[in-house]
């Protein structure tokens, strides 16, 4: 498996695979070639054989400049449990400390236990919120969308 950067070329291969692999419908302004200009160094796709296996996307935070926020992962559901999401976001630690950052943020849904479980395997706590659905700590309206989000955080060793 081999990681590099997403170029902007890039963008149109995500998006015709977002909503098979997210498995549902999904676009996103994420997938441009603005976000992708501005957000290099924190936006890492996995290839195997020259195709495309997964991606991981995210940001250095302006406003808490020891954060970095991942947006969003996904993997070919072919690939699912062969390490790939591990290896992105491992890379995703190494790139964000290099450039100062101690600290990971990112969310999923409540829902999604297989997400919240490799969360936790990866070394992420939740935060904790003032409600919970099915026992997790959630944090209601999220987005201000009405999503509801489990919130992670992982400090990594500067």
């Amino acid at each position: 498996m081999k990681l590099r950067y997403i170029e902007t070329e890039d963008c149109g291969a995500i998006l015709e695979v977002a909503s098979d692999w997210w498995g549902s419908n999904y676009s996103s302004d994420m997938f441009s070639i603005w976000f992708i200009n501005h957000f290099r160094e924190t936006c890492l796709l996995a290839e195997e054989n020259g195709k495309m296996i997964g991606f991981i996307m995210g940001f250095l935070s302006q406003t808490k400049p020891d954060e970095a926020y991942i947006r969003i992962v996904m993997v070919d559901p072919a690939w699912r449990g062969k390490g790939v999401g591990r290896a992105l976001y491992e890379k995703f630690f190494k790139n964000t400390e290099v450039l100062g950052r101690n600290t990971i943020r990112c969310v999923t849904a409540p829902r999604k236990k297989d997400s919240i479980t490799f969360h936790a395997r990866l070394g992420f706590s939740i935060e904790p919120q003032e409600q919970e659905i099915d026992g997790i700590p959630t944090c209601l309206n999220y987005d201000g969308r009405g999503g509801n989000r489990v919130v992670f955080k992982k400090l990594l060793h500067n």
